[in-house]
Formats: C-alpha cells, structure tokens, sequence
C-alpha cells in the first residue's frame, strides 16, 4: 500500500496491491490509519521492545503496516516503546503459536521474580504488565528475564494451566529443591531461596510486607477468596517458568490531535489523514485501566476521525 497526494501534500487515497494488480483508490475526503499494532514484525518488536519476549496474543495481520504508511509521508511517530503487556499462556491457533492472555501468575503456591531470583511486584496487580515492562534510562528492561515458581500444589490447582501449558512442553521446570530449580532457571540459588524463606513467611503472619498481595479488592478477587492470598511454596517438586513479555498489541504510532489529524514532527497537520487504535500514539499505553484497552481506543478514536472528516465537508 502507498499513500497518494495531491500538489498540495493532501493524502487525497492510496494505491493498493491484491493478487499481482495494482489499484488506486481515491479518498479524497482522506484516509483513516486504523490497522493495529506491530507487535507482528520481528524486527520492530526487537528494536522497541529489547530484552526476553515470551508471546503474542493478537492477530498476526498485526505487522505495523499503519506505522510504516505514517511515517511514508512524514508523521512523527510517538510511544513506540509502549504495549498491552499481560502474562500469557501458550496456544495454538490456526496452527501456529499464538499467547492466551490468562491470570495464571496470582494461583496460590507462586511468586514472580526477576533475573536476581527477587520478587518486584504483588503478583495480583492489575498492571503487572507494566511492572514486568519495566525500563531502565538507558531503556532496557530492568527485570527481564522473569520467572514464575512456585511448588508443585500450583501445578495442581489450576486446570486452565496445565491445559494450555501442554503445548509448550519444555516450558516447565521441575527440581526437588530450590537450589535445583535455580540452577534450572539460570537463578542465583541463595537469591532463591531467601526469597522463598521470606515469602513462606509472610504466609505465615497472614500479610505480604513487601508488595501487598491481596490486600485491595482486585488482588483478593483475582486470588479467589481471601484464604488464598498468601500460600507457601514449600512442597517438592518445585517448579518454574518463564513470565516475561507478552504483548497483547503495541500502543505506539503516528502522533495525532484531538481531531485524530496525523501530525509532522513540527506539530502540523498532514492533510487528509487520520490514525485511531493501535495505529495511533494511544493515549492509554503501557498502564491499562481495565479491560478493552485496545477496542476502546478504535471505537473512540474511529469516532472521532469521522466526525472530523464529516465536519469539514458539512
């Protein structure tokens, strides 16, 4: 796809390609960049978003087509370090691998930790996406990799796991002590285990001093009950597995106005054209604040371009 412009820099349509012919389209009230995230495009995905990756859970057309047209005719692009990050779960869809979005890190018997072996964040919270996305200012990650561990009881009480966990097989780790487990994770062990020890005892006392597990009401709800808040890890086997990124779709994209107007570097308008969604640098990025953080910004932003198109032509 490329965009047309008229003598005077308007996007005035685009000329397409499908089945080896070539078409032009003329849109001479504009055209609307809504075609979702990169999160598809490896080398994209690498240079935004440096460090362990684990899934994708969105549609693989998702390859920054939107981003690429933007920048074709020279829109400054903004929060291209930014995503929907969630815990996922491996699937399988249309036969190739895809990311189930899933709450599997707040079952009872496990903790996250990062690359030192120490927890960072209550496992209940809701962006834990953003915690786990972490950047230094140099912008690498400061926690990945991370992991998930915890004792074999967590294997057992959650059924949706190990349902999906089986199409990944060597995802899981298993060791008869924690220092095994480390050594299987590439942890330090005495980092571990003191980790453990401390979390065991927080179990203990009724209450996480560290991150708060379970103390609001979404961290009780997501752990299903309050007597579930706190549990040990301190039954053989012990396992663990990777939690680093899954991106469920990217937030970064041409920088637009209220008027969902794509913008130049200098903060002018590129006539004729119009970004919503995941296309656009979306105003929610990394920090969700609750479900449909990826539809509401299209119906809104999708809403928006058409008023304004409507508008100028009334």
């Amino acid at each position: 796809v490329t965009l047309l412009q008229d003598p005077d820099s308007r996007i005035a349509g685009a000329e397409v390609e499908s089945k080896g012919r070539r078409t032009k389209i003329v849109a001479r009230r504009g055209v609307v960049i809504a075609t979702g995230g990169f999160e598809w495009d490896a080398e994209m995905r690498a240079r935004h978003f440096p460090g362990a990756f684990d899934r994708i859970g969105s549609p693989r057309g998702n390859e920054g087509d939107g981003q690429k047209l933007a920048a074709s005719v020279g829109a400054q692009l903004d929060r291209m370090d930014q995503a929907n990050v969630y815990p996922c779960l491996p699937t399988r869809y249309q036969g190739q691998s895809h990311g189930l979005p899933m709450t599997f890190q707040a079952e009872p018997h496990s903790i996250v930790v990062d690359r030192e072996g120490k927890r960072f964040v209550s496992e209940n919270a809701f962006n834990i996406g953003e915690a786990i996305d972490a950047r230094g200012p140099d912008g690498e990650p400061v926690h990945l990799p991370c992991y998930l561990v915890g004792d074999n009881r967590f294997l057992k009480t959650s059924l949706p796991f190990r349902w999906y966990a089986s199409y990944e097989r060597d995802w899981i780790k298993k060791a008869d002590t924690i220092a095994g487990l480390a050594a299987k994770l590439g942890l330090p062990a005495a980092a571990l285990e003191e980790t453990i020890a401390r979390w065991n005892g927080f179990c203990e006392n009724g209450h996480d001093a560290d991150f708060h597990r379970g103390d609001n009401g979404w961290e009780a709800y997501k752990a299903h009950g309050p007597e579930n808040r706190l549990k040990p890890i301190d039954k053989a086997p012990y396992v663990g597995m990777t939690i680093n990124r899954s991106i469920l779709g990217t937030k970064g994209g041409a920088r637009t106005n209220e008027r969902a107007q794509v913008l130049r570097p200098d903060g002018s308008i590129i006539p004729g054209l119009y970004a919503a969604g995941l296309a656009m640098a979306n105003p929610i990025g990394t920090r969700a604040v609750g479900a449909g953080t990826t539809l509401g910004p299209n119906l809104t932003w999708g809403f928006i371009a058409a008023e304004t198109i409507l508008h100028q032509y009334r």
